[in-house]
């Protein structure tokens, strides 16, 4: 879901544009920190069941990620042809960490909590899910984007097509797995 989002946002962390193939590199490397780090959490999270406590605690750390992630994307200089997706993509991503920090909000003024599903039949939860089908939408753009660069092989030959224009990157960003269950 979000980490599948902040991989199509793929970002760098040095200054300038970057190839195509770069951004993908670089992008793919900071998501796989963002997931490690939820799945890391989730994992952790043993019991349907628990203490108010433990809910705050599974809930900062997965902000935390959301917006560690999301600050290293703030000053970026996205690759030039995919600077409007890169915006849009930052634009989702900022709504979705909005999203799952109002639903951590409501989990801790819940008075007794009862589990993960009791989180996402709320309001809160459903809001989440809204942006979560935004960001598929806009995943299988992105991964257009990236499959139009196939068309490319034709011409990787010819030595007086700059080589911006000749540049081939052939990734899965995962779509698939942005509308799984959280």
């Amino acid at each position: 879901m979000a980490a599948v989002l902040l991989g199509l946002v793929l970002a760098s962390c040095g200054g300038g544009s970057l190839s195509l193939a770069e951004y993908n590199e670089q992008g793919m490397a900071l998501t796989t920190v963002m997931e490690e780090r939820i799945y890391a959490l989730d994992a952790a999270w043993e019991s349907d069941t628990a203490t108010l406590e433990e809910v705050r605690t599974y809930w900062d750390g997965r902000i935390e990620a959301y917006e560690t992630a999301l600050e290293g994307l703030g000053d970026l200089e996205p690759a030039e042809d995919v600077a409007e997706l890169h915006r849009t993509g930052l634009g989702l991503f900022t709504d979705l960490v909005s999203a799952e920090k109002a639903l951590a909000a409501r989990v801790a003024s819940l008075e007794t909590v009862t589990g993960p599903e009791q989180w996402w039949s709320t309001a809160e939860g459903a809001a989440v899910g809204e942006v979560e089908e935004e960001i598929y939408s806009f995943c299988l753009v992105f991964q257009a984007m990236y499959d139009a660069t196939l068309e490319r092989m034709i011409v990787s030959d010819v030595p007086w097509i700059p080589s911006e224009m000749k540049e081939i990157v052939q990734v899965d960003v995962g779509c698939e797995t942005v509308l799984s269950d959280p």
